[in-house]
């Protein structure tokens, strides 16, 4: 393996063993409301995203494009669009390890892929094709498994999958010449302000957690932004030098990390039903990934 493709392996592998492990550090803070984690973690990665920006001293690229008048209003509303949508993924995440439902939202990034090749579909004519469409059959079946198991459709599961999927359907179509921190920050500059707002309007009520709680407790919220941004960075790191079919068996990690902490270690219930519909899904995963390879190869 050349030197870059092995510093790009190492850095995306990086970034989805943090992003696996991520909800021991949002654990930690149980006592904290998803809500006002969500404003912490907005507010922080604007700080640091645009930190950033400013560290490089050259004029953001995202504010040229912008005030671009063919495309700026365009480009505007996308990166407002994807600031929404990650801020809903971010939220429901928030939430589902706080009601203790990890086994749920690793569920949802399991099915994330086969949700972007639906996507892709839909707006991008992309050809379903033979595989793909056993793949999307055998995730329809463990879908339908975990419903009857549990008497609930997965609307959690499919909300992270979808809200993301979305995500990165806006994203795709920024400027290439965008990187992920400079993305971000755009994306921020729209949240950054309204978690800020809630902190403060929070604090003056006496109900933020940022003191009184234990110093872990501060450091942990302070520190939100940097555990948000650092994977996001890691990740482009390594997106840019790793073939797309490398990358979609590394995104498994995470959602793997997540399920086993969830069975293991936070005693979450995991019944044969929930195993069945997990192996129709890791099945349907198996089969999409074996052809993203033999896409590469052509």
């Amino acid at each position: 393996m050349q030197i870059g493709k092995r510093s790009g392996l190492l850095s995306a592998l990086t970034a989805y063993v943090i992003w696996g492990f991520l909800p021991i550090y949002w654990k930690q803070l149980g006592m904290v409301p998803s809500a006002e984690l969500l404003a912490w973690r907005v507010a922080g990665c604007a700080v640091l995203a645009w930190a950033v920006l400013l560290f490089r001293r050259r004029p953001p690229l995202l504010t040229s494009l912008i005030r671009e008048k063919k495309t700026g209003k365009t480009l505007f509303l996308r990166v407002l669009a994807a600031a929404i949508l990650i801020a809903l993924n971010w939220g429901i995440y928030l939430w589902a390890v706080e009601m203790e439902r990890m086994v749920e939202a690793s569920l949802g990034y399991y099915i994330n892929p086969l949700v972007n090749v639906v996507l892709g579909i839909i707006f991008f004519s992309e050809k379903l094709g033979r595989r793909r469409l056993i793949a999307l059959i055998l995730a329809s079946i463990g879908v339908i498994i975990m419903t009857v198991d549990t008497g609930v459709f997965p609307w959690l599961s499919l909300l992270l999958a979808l809200s993301f999927g979305l995500y990165g359907l806006v994203t795709k179509q920024f400027p290439p010449e965008l990187d992920s921190i400079e993305a971000l920050a755009g994306e921020m500059a729209f949240l950054g302000p309204l978690g800020t707002a809630w902190l403060v309007f929070m604090g003056s009520n006496g109900a933020v957690h940022i003191a009184g709680f234990g110093s872990l407790t501060t450091v942990l919220l302070l520190t939100a932004g940097l555990i948000t941004l650092l994977p996001l960075w890691l990740f482009g790191r390594g997106a840019k030098s790793l073939p797309l079919g490398v990358l979609g068996f590394l995104q498994y990690v995470a959602p793997t990390t997540m399920l086993l902490l969830g069975v293991f270690v936070y005693g979450e219930p995991f019944s044969w039903g929930k195993g069945a519909a997990f192996l129709f899904i890791l099945a349907a995963l198996s089969i999409y990934s074996s052809t993203i390879l033999r896409e590469q190869e052509k």
